[in-house]
């Protein structure tokens, strides 16, 4: 499902280079959990933004489902992330003039071959997964912390993709709706088989994940 082979990454800052990502070789099978973690300057969001297609790195290989990312031109790149990758961060990223059900039938309707009837259709069916019908109509705004997470966690599986990266996604939510979004991760990675990448910076986060990658200095010292 995903294979890396020596990535690198190297930032330039003014004339120091700085190794974000020193020689990393990692397989993350279909349908596990997976979470990153490791010191703040470790790598994990930049780690997570090259195997998301976020990012270049600076040399070696990424193989997402077979095939080698090299080999795609930008508009197969950004296919390929429609198609096959969902994403979810810290900050939501919702678009504030929209509903909750328009914000999460976005990404459906890029998808070409579909009905409006079908992205609805689609739309309403992970809406009523994450347990938000009652919201589709509200805005933004009329949401709580943990309400507009859950869209857009709605938002980044609306397509069925193959793989959900997590950047932090309970980064700005107290227990109780950092739970609630876990619990949900758990429900969705069983219930549709879905390989799901997070990064995460709390220890009591782990009891989620199949198994736990560590960073630390831009290598990996746990896999």
């Amino acid at each position: 499902m995903i294979e890396c082979r020596d990535l690198r990454k190297l930032y330039q800052m003014g004339n120091v280079g700085v190794r974000a990502l020193d020689g990393i070789d990692l397989t993350i099978d279909k349908g596990e959990f997976v979470g990153i973690k490791g010191p703040s300057g470790s790598g994990k969001s930049t780690l997570l933004h090259m195997l998301g297609l976020l990012d270049i790195p600076t040399s070696g290989d990424i193989t997402l489902d077979g095939i080698d990312v090299k080999t795609l031109n930008d508009y197969q790149k950004t296919m390929f992330r429609l198609y096959k990758l969902g994403y979810v961060f810290q900050d939501y990223a919702l678009v504030p003039e929209l509903t909750v059900a328009e914000n999460v039938s976005l990404p459906a309707m890029l998808r070409s071959g579909r009905t409006e009837e079908e992205f609805q259709a689609a739309t309403e069916d992970i809406l009523e997964r994450v347990g938000l019908s009652d919201r589709r109509d509200h805005l933004q705004k009329e949401l709580s912390g943990g309400e507009q997470q859950r869209v857009a966690i709605a938002r980044a599986i609306v397509n069925r993709p193959d793989i959900l990266f997590a950047d932090e996604p309970c980064a700005n939510l107290d227990t109780e709706n950092s739970t609630m979004v876990l619990n949900l991760f758990d429900e969705i990675n069983h219930d549709m088989h879905q390989t799901i990448v997070m990064v995460s910076h709390e220890d009591w986060h782990k009891k989620y994940f199949h198994r736990i990658i560590r960073l630390r200095d831009g290598k990996i010292v746990e896999k």
